[in-house]
């Protein structure tokens, strides 16, 4: 009989790629959104948006 393959190493593989684009996307959302609400992509003007 041949040798049968681990598919455990796949799975997590396959899991990580799946986390990485939902945190990708996820970035990009809030990114988006941040600009949207205070008008730039500036950090140090976003500061001064703080209360």
């Amino acid at each position: 009989m041949g040798a049968i393959a681990d598919p455990l190493p796949q799975a997590l593989i396959l899991t990580a790629i799946v986390i990485a684009f939902g945190v990708l996307a996820f970035a990009v959302v809030l990114i988006r959104r941040a600009y949207e609400v205070v008008g730039t992509d500036d950090l140090d003007q976003m500061k001064d948006t703080d209360t």
